[in-house]
């Protein structure tokens, strides 16, 4: 079994790697997608690291690395319905989303006005889908793997809530509202919106499936030396930049 001293370089690492992945993210959204279009150095550090995305990620692998191992089914009852119901969540809130002039600003407006139309399309889909399944003489029908779709719910439902829960405490510790999802669709309480948790949940979904295994298949070649080493170069300056910046805000 490995120790902490043995798997402590290996995750700082990966939480260092998506911390600046996420933070390339942030800055290039803001200064491409969202006016006025310049750049802003996103999140409350200095250095090139949004923590929230670290953190984020490593969760992810905790909380799904075994699931996402398995093959699940889409002949499974269950995985059948939460797939189905995912995928035509999806595409029928994203219509809603560009064709509704004004736009909806909150979750419970949405349930009011389409909630009946969705769950209908819902049952619709899912019914189709079982029908075919079920007498459609075909094993790779039957058989198709419908993992990453509930891999990509997942992330969504567990992304939303870390970044709900992240907006809360800066406020409450900081006093800085570093997003305000105020105007925008499909926002709860401003914390979280449609158009960022469904960004998280694509986004997490294409790197846990592309970049997470090339960590896994380089990491451990890294000697670990060379691991404790680059994880104190990028380390203290961080934690640095974490006291002055977060905690002497909070004192």
């Amino acid at each position: 079994m490995k120790t902490i001293k043995e798997l402590f370089p290996k995750y700082y690492l990966t939480f260092c790697i998506y911390a600046l992945i996420g933070w390339i993210y942030e800055v290039l959204w803001m200064w491409f997608v969202v006016p006025p279009k310049h750049f802003i150095n996103r999140g409350v550090l200095i250095g090139p690291f949004l923590p929230i995305y670290g953190f984020g990620m490593l969760i992810l692998l905790v909380l799904l690395k075994k699931f996402m191992s398995k093959k699940h089914e889409l002949n499974k009852p269950l995985y059948l319905i939460i797939s189905v119901a995912t995928l035509s969540t999806f595409i029928y809130t994203t219509i809603i989303e560009y064709t509704t002039t004004p736009k909806i600003l909150n979750v419970i407006e949405y349930l009011q006005r389409y909630g009946v139309f969705l769950l209908i399309i819902n049952l619709v889909c899912i019914g189709i889908v079982y029908l075919l399944v079920k007498y459609i003489n075909s094993k790779k029908l039957k058989e198709l793997d419908t993992t990453i779709i509930l891999v990509f719910l997942a992330i969504w439902i567990i992304t939303t809530l870390i970044e709900y829960v992240s907006h809360f405490m800066i406020d409450k510790l900081t006093g800085q509202l570093l997003w305000d999802y105020t105007k925008d669709f499909l926002n709860i309480n401003a914390r979280v919106n449609w158009d960022a948790s469904r960004n998280f949940a694509i986004g997490g979904t294409f790197l846990l499936y592309t970049v997470q295994p090339l960590l896994n298949k380089y990491l451990p070649k890294m000697q670990e030396k060379n691991k404790i080493i680059i994880s104190l170069i990028i380390g203290i300056p961080m934690l640095l930049d974490f006291i002055f910046h977060v905690i002497l805000k909070i004192i």
